[in-house]
């Protein structure tokens, strides 16, 4: 993917507040968070040593950033069929017109 294309520049101006209103209002993000908090509420209670939270939490920062890279890709590959087909559409008006 071409670094600092279109898709780059649309996320620039994006605003997290944006993002922010909608997760408050998906119920699947929202159920989601709770079971976050409860497998949270979970490992609180096991009394881990420094090092095996440490450990854990090694595991749970690489699933994140792995899952986070996952879905930028998963994202932009959805916004580039997107413009794809927008271009599509206006190519094929075009063409009815004359």
């Amino acid at each position: 993917m071409k670094e600092n294309g279109l898709l780059e520049i649309i996320a620039a101006y994006r605003k997290v507040a944006d993002l922010d209103e909608l997760i408050k209002r998906d119920k699947s993000y929202q159920e989601a968070l709770a079971e976050e908090q409860s497998a949270s509420d979970i490992m609180d209670s096991l009394n881990l040593t420094f090092e095996q939270k440490k450990a854990v939490d090694r595991v749970i920062t690489a699933y994140n950033e792995c899952g986070a890279a996952y879905g930028a890709v998963a994202y932009r590959f959805g916004m580039e069929d997107g413009i794809r087909v927008r271009m599509g559409r206006e190519e094929i008006m075009r063409f009815l017109k004359y």
